[in-house]
C-alpha cells in the first residue's frame, strides 16, 4: 500500500491542494477524475517532487517521506520508486527511441550499456514500438511518442506508474492506441495512479476512482460505486455531464489485441552515440 497523507500546496495566495489523503493498493489502478483546474495534476507533480508541497508525506512502506523536503536523498528515494508519464511525452528530441528508453537505465540505475539496451528493447516491444527503436521522436506520431514515454517509465521498474492525462495532447485517432497500452499494463498488475478525462477508459481499467474538486477528494471508492451509485451530489452532477460513461465492460480496442498477441522482433544493437 502506498500512502499519501496531508498534502497541501499553494501558489502564492491560492490554495491548490487542501490536505489530500490517498491510499493506492498494490497492483491496482486508481484513476483521478474531476473538472479542469481542480488540482489533479498538481497532486501528481507534488508526489514526484516536481512541485514542492507546503505539507504532506508519501510512504511506500518504508516510512513516510516529507513532500516538503529539499534533501537530495529524500527526493531521489521517492523518484526511484515512481515512473512518470507526462501529457507532452518529454522525450529527448536528439536521441533515438532506443536511447530515450535506455538512457535512464544507464545514468539513474547504473546499468551497463548492453543490459540497458536489452531492457529497453523488451519494454519497447511490450508497448508495440520495438520496430521503431532507431527512429527519432520527430519521425513519430504523438501516439507513438507517448508509447515510447510509457516504455521509458516502466523500464525503470517503478513501484508506482503515474500518468498525467496521457492522452490529452493526442489527436482523437491516436487515443485508443495509447489507452490500449495502459490497459495492457493494468491487466498485468502494474500499480498506477492516473489523472484522466477519458471516462470510458477510467470505467473499464480502474479498480478505484477518485473524484477531485477544489483541491481535495470529494469522493472515492470502487469503480462500480462511483460510476453507478455515487454518494455525493457533486460527483453525480459531474458524471451526468459526461456522455461516454455508459460503456461496455468488455471495452477492448482492436489495437489492444494486437499489442497482447503480436510482439515485433528487433535485433539487439548497441546503444547509439
Amino acid at each position: 500500500m502506498i500512502r499519501i497523507r496531508g498534502v497541501r500546496k499553494s501558489f502564492e495566495s491560492q490554495l491548490v491542494l487542501d490536505g489530500v489523503d490517498l491510499d493506492i493498493p498494490e497492483r491496482s489502478v486508481v484513476s483521478i477524475i474531476g473538472p479542469s483546474g481542480s488540482g489533479k495534476s498538481t497532486l501528481l507533480r507534488t508526489i514526484d517532487f516536481l512541485e514542492t508541497a507546503n505539507a504532506g508525506t508519501i510512504d511506500f512502506g518504508e516510512g513516510p517521506v516529507s513532500l516538503t523536503s529539499t534533501k537530495p536523498k529524500d527526493i531521489a528515494s521517492v523518484r526511484a520508486k515512481i515512473g512518470f508519464v507526462f501529457q507532452n511525452y518529454n522525450l529527448f528530441l536528439n536521441r533515438t527511441v532506443l536511447d530515450n528508453v535506455a538512457i535512464g537505465l544507464i545514468h539513474a540505475k547504473g546499468k551497463g550499456r548492453k543490459e540497458a539496451v536489452r531492457i529497453a528493447y523488451d519494454e519497447l516491444d511490450r508497448v508495440g514500438m520495438a520496430g521503431f527503436a532507431d527512429r527519432y521522436p520527430s519521425k513519430l506520431s504523438g501516439g507513438q511518442q507517448q508509447r515510447v514515454a510509457i516504455a521509458r517509465a516502466i523500464a525503470m521498474d517503478p513501484e508506482l506508474l503515474v500518468l498525467d492525462e496521457p492522452t490529452s495532447a493526442l489527436d482523437p485517432e491516436m487515443v485508443d492506441g495509447v489507452l490500449a497500452v495502459i490497459k495492457s499494463l493494468a491487466d498485468s498488475g502494474t500499480t498506477m495512479l492516473m489523472v484522466t478525462h477519458e471516462m470510458r477508459f477510467a470505467r473499464n481499467a480502474s479498480d478505484q476512482v477518485v473524484f477531485f474538486e477544489g483541491g481535495n477528494i470529494v469522493e472515492q471508492g470502487k469503480l462500480e460505486h462511483i460510476f453507478s451509485h455515487p454518494n455525493e451530489p457533486r460527483t453525480a452532477r459531474f458524471l451526468s455531464s459526461i456522455h461516454d460513461v455508459n460503456v461496455l465492460d468488455d471495452w477492448k480496442p482492436e489495437e489492444l489485441v494486437t499489442i497482447q498477441q503480436t510482439h515485433s522482433k528487433s535485433p539487439t544493437s548497441e546503444f547509439s552515440n
